[in-house]
């Protein structure tokens, strides 16, 4: 891009902290008149954080940097304020009103710009003229609930463009959609590029950056790592910035042999979408042996924690799933529970923990039974196996019967994998098992993980924290849009190979 033209967008040494963690460190970025902009990072680059200031949802001053729009230095104090100064979002998160029709979703939110007087006939009218302008095909008089996924993500950036805004930044818009919606969308997008709309694409599909976007801005822990223009665009320079070195061909399938026990075998397993922020499941494949830690690895919205959820009985599928030598059917949580499989969700405060009862009663609610004979709960043995299991994971606490509200992340996360411990489970699944917890505490929950393989339990982990699964894990399944893309032994692929399987680059 010349370097005489005007930026539309322009950021500048821009920087953002929580706490003493750097999440963006002095990064700048020029975004020009009708270009598609792509954003690229591995999973904690600070992507989020770039667009969270550059749409309000930060407020500017919370923030080092100046961010100027149109040539003017901007402050933005809120999303609304954003909007209003021509910053318009589509979250990856689709929200539609099913009830309402397809106009009256375009302008939700929208009716006190449209001045005093406004009508239905009104709002249809200014929708079908939408519709005409960027050649969406929407059909603005029907009710929302019966649209495609990606006539739902359609309606969405039609909502942002309701505001004529200067800039459209656009969140991983097609994790939720199928191979064909995505062809939809990335006609939709060269439309709107066609009707000189200037976009920012945040996305970690390389495919799709090669296809659609003008140029490319690399993140890589919170920096700005590269900045490619359109005749850079190549899959090695973009991972290679990814990861901070160079990349090497490693390309192949390992089939790697064992002879331990199979404990869990899956076989073209699929999930259907329930909502469209859920991704699908289709022709999932891999085994988990005795003794093993397989770690699932993958991009935000690649279907990793899907998959836990299917194995956990959360939700149906079609295809083949044994564990040991029983093909399971009719899958239920109760029913995984007693085949012994535990997990232990990502999120230990709305899933795991149950911060109105004391350290020892969240350890033991798996395993309940156990504590029960003839109605009567035996709670000396309770509080016995409990404060055991706690001990053996060193958890800190001023009192076992303290409650949990009053642990740090680290002692949290070691609570509950007390709980999966006293449940002596044979599978034992661990969503992102160290969110949220200091770099002591990460080490001590990986020798914990570690000991537990040591007794046999098959342990599958998913983190978005590649060097943590790589470290951790004895084989790596990479999960790309809903499916099993490659998989490898430990010492066998490194995080090129990840990136390159888990951005669709291979099949």
């Amino acid at each position: 891009m010349n370097s005489q033209t005007p930026a539309v967008l322009e950021v500048k040494k821009l920087g953002k902290n929580f706490g003493n963690v750097q999440a963006l460190v002095g990064v700048d970025l020029e975004i020009y008149d009708s270009e598609i902009h792509a954003i690229l990072g591995q999973n904690g680059a600070g992507k989020s954080t770039l667009v969270k200031l550059i749409t309000g949802l930060y407020p500017t001053n919370s923030a080092t940097g100046e961010i100027y729009l149109n040539g003017k230095k901007v402050q933005l104090k809120s999303v609304s304020d954003a909007r209003k100064k021509g910053l318009a979002y589509v979250p990856q998160e689709i929200e539609i009103v099913d009830n309402l029709t397809v106009a009256e979703n375009i302008f939700a939110g929208q009716i006190s710009s449209l001045g005093r007087v406004f009508s239905l006939a009104r709002i249809f009218n200014l929708a079908e003229e939408l519709n005409k302008k960027y050649s969406f095909g929407l059909p603005v008089r029907a009710i929302a609930a019966g649209l495609s996924t990606a006539q739902r993500q359609t309606v969405m950036i039609a909502r942002a463009l309701a505001s004529n805004p200067s800039v459209l930044l656009l969140d991983e818009p097609t994790t939720s959609l199928s191979k064909d919606d995505a062809a939809t969308l990335a006609q939709n997008l060269i439309n709107l590029k066609k009707n000189k709309v200037t976009m920012i694409y945040i996305t970690h599909r390389i495919p799709e950056v090669l296809a659609l976007c003008d140029r490319a801005t690399v993140l890589r822990d919170g920096k700005v790592a590269l900045k490619l223009e359109k005749s850079e665009l190549s899959p090695e320079k973009i991972i290679t910035a990814m990861i901070g070195h160079s990349i090497e061909n490693k390309n192949q399938v390992s089939k790697s042999q064992s002879v331990y026990n199979v404990l869990l075998e899956l076989k073209r397993v699929s999930v259907p979408s329930v909502n469209p922020q859920q991704v699908a499941l289709h022709d999932v494949n891999f085994e988990l042996r005795d003794g093993e830690i397989l770690g699932l690895a993958g991009l935000v919205g690649s279907g990793r924690s899907e998959i836990l959820s299917a194995i956990a009985g959360r939700s149906p599928f079609s295809g083949i799933l044994k564990v040991g030598n029983k093909e399971i059917s009719n899958p239920s949580p109760k029913k995984m529970r007693e085949l012994g499989i535990v997990i232990l969700t990502e999120d230990r405060k709305r899933e795991g923990l149950l911060f109105n009862l004391n350290l020892v009663r969240n350890v033991i609610a798996g395993s309940t039974e156990k504590f029960t004979k003839f109605g009567l709960v035996k709670v000396r043995q309770e509080f016995r196996e409990a404060s055991k299991s706690m001990d053996t994971l060193a958890v800190k606490t001023r009192s076992y019967l303290a409650e949990p509200a009053h642990l740090s992340g680290g002692n949290q996360q070691k609570v509950l994998l007390a709980r999966a411990l006293t449940s002596s489970p044979k599978i034992l699944l661990l969503d992102e098992p160290t969110k949220g917890v200091d770099v002591g505490a990460r080490q001590e929950i990986y020798q914990i993980i570690r000991r537990i393989k040591e007794s046999g339990t098959g342990i599958i982990v998913v983190s978005s924290d590649l060097d943590e699964l790589l470290l951790l894990s004895d084989r790596v399944v990479v999960v790309a849009n809903g499916t099993t893309a490659d998989q490898f032994a430990r010492g066998e692929g490194d995080e090129a190979r990840v990136l390159r399987f888990g951005t669709g680059l291979l099949q």
